[in-house]
């Protein structure tokens, strides 16, 4: 079960020794830190005695660069050269949060690209003791891995040794996910920027699949049971967060009658994910999954990376005319003249007109 997200890294991480503060100086020396102990794939993969699969790696990673530029229309960047040796199986602890008796998200912040709805760190101990002073605040609050960060073209991305376990259409549906970062980010635009590139990244990994290695390979069928996995959890979660959202309106202002309303929906649904949904997965990840630990900060996670992506969808096949490329475009052209209007907006009327 897979449960990792990518994030956006706070730019201003770059400029962190401009900074007084503790978090900017912490994180930020750890982010350029690990940047510059990155060394170059290809030396490393033509070194004598090197591990085989360092030249796999570097040629699956360029070859997927290739098709994010040439088939997708992703900017062409000159991301993802060198690896960082680590033992570590994930870049950094990321946090979230809500309301613990609503779906009010939590923002932190940042320079250059204003507010966003998580907060990243590199040490577990520095997230944690963020994720308690939250609690304290009557917050729910989710500590998630994430595998790779997107510094938005500000200094170079990385790759890391734990990727060389990922399975190909995984890395290209991360590559991809943070090559549409670096194409199209809008400030305090959270909800489109992540939720298109879910989109384009999933739409552009099963694309590559199925041109480098068939439709009905063993690859694509691998690749078809984790996404049936993945959408029927989302599924469940989304409903959840709806029934949530249901009892809290029937609740009213009182938070004493709002966390009871919480706890009932909850522990309702965890006896029917356990009962109903646990047997229908492929992973034993997600079947084994306590949906009585779910809070409103872990539906929101979802909800933030793709509580509607049929609205990117049904632009791509109506206005893009099913070429990614196209949808590219015509998104970058729409966000020049946006004229300060919500995206996700635009592009839900845009696509109705269609």
């Amino acid at each position: 079960m897979r449960l990792r997200k990518t994030a956006i890294a706070a730019a201003a991480a770059a400029a962190a020794a401009l900074s007084n503060s503790c978090w900017y100086l912490a994180q930020g020396s750890a982010f350029l830190g690990e940047r510059l102990s990155a060394r170059p794939l290809a030396r490393l993969a033509a070194a004598p005695g090197a591990d085989p699969r360092l030249a796999e790696f570097e040629a699956l990673i360029e070859d997927v660069k290739t098709f994010a530029h040439e088939e997708l229309g992703l900017k062409a960047t000159g991301h993802y050269r060198r690896l960082v040796l680590t033992d570590k199986g994930y870049v950094a602890d990321v946090v979230s949060a809500t309301a613990d008796d609503s779906f009010e998200r939590h923002y932190w912040r940042y320079p250059f690209v204003g507010p966003l709805p998580y907060k990243g760190f590199y040490r577990r101990t520095d997230a944690e003791r963020e994720a308690k002073r939250l609690k304290e605040r009557s917050m729910d609050v989710i500590i998630r891995p994430v595998d790779a960060f997107s510094a938005l073209g500000i200094v170079e991305d990385p790759l890391y040794a734990f990727m060389l376990d990922y399975a190909p259409d995984q890395i290209a549906e991360l590559i991809i996910h943070e090559s549409v970062h670096a194409t199209l980010f809008l400030r305090g635009e959270d909800q489109f920027n992540e939720e298109l590139a879910t989109f384009l990244s999933r739409l552009g990994a099963e694309r590559y699949v199925g041109t480098r290695y068939g439709t009905d390979g063993e690859l694509a069928r691998a690749r078809a049971a984790r996404r049936e996995d993945a959408e029927r959890f989302r599924a469940f979660l989304a409903a959840t967060g709806a029934e949530l959202e249901r009892a809290y309106a029937q609740a009213g202002p009182e938070r004493a009658a709002r966390l009871a309303a919480k706890a009932a929906v909850i522990e309702g649904r965890a006896r029917l994910y356990a009962s109903r949904e646990a047997p229908l997965f492929h992973d034993p990840a997600y079947a084994d999954f306590d949906m009585a630990k779910v809070n409103n900060a872990f539906i929101d996670l979802y909800r933030l990376y793709e509580e509607d992506l049929s609205i990117y969808e049904r632009f791509l096949k109506g206005q893009a005319g099913s070429d990614p490329r196209r949808m590219i475009e015509l998104l970058v052209e729409l966000a020049k003249r946006r004229g300060g209007r919500p995206m996700k907006e635009l592009l839900a009327n845009a696509s109705a007109g269609s």
